[in-house]
């Protein structure tokens, strides 16, 4: 059970604008157009967050727009995502609706020690125009045709 005072509730109807801070869990029913860190967030059918989201679970069942970076998201039948999601694990109900750029666990750090993991041998990392030279990727159109 939740202590006094630890849930933040943006009821449906209401409109919230800025930024919003010690909310360690918190539901939305209405508008919000904010950058929140939280443990948990909860978008109901009825809500709408337009803004960046730090937390630790994220429960969509309403519409996002923004960037998040997340724990765990679990994005319901209902729920509509757009922007960019940064997540380590992402569970889907069918008929969600994705338009966003999605990232596994992706960190900095993560991507440098996934290019050092693939070059273990000590060889040179392939450059774009190396992959062209491969047949990976099409080369680029030679000047003048």
């Amino acid at each position: 059970m939740d202590k006094l005072g630890s849930k933040t509730i943006i009821g449906a109807g209401a409109t919230f604008t800025g930024k919003i801070a010690n909310a360690r869990v918190i539901e939305v029913h209405g508008k919000v157009n904010a950058d929140l860190i939280s443990e948990k967030v909860t978008i109901g059918e009825a809500g709408r967050f337009d803004g960046a989201i730090r937390a630790d679970l994220v429960v969509v069942s309403g519409h996002y727009e923004g960037k998040m970076q997340a724990g765990s998201v679990w994005a319901t039948a209902t729920a509509s995502i757009s922007g960019k999601l940064h997540y380590e694990t992402l569970q889907m109900d069918r008929g969600v609706a994705l338009n966003c750029h999605i990232v596994h666990n992706w960190t900095a750090k993560n991507a440098v020690a996934a290019q050092t993991d693939n070059n273990d041998a000590g060889l040179p990392l392939a450059t774009p125009s190396d992959k062209a030279k491969n047949g990976a990727v099409p080369p680029p159109p030679e000047e003048g045709a």
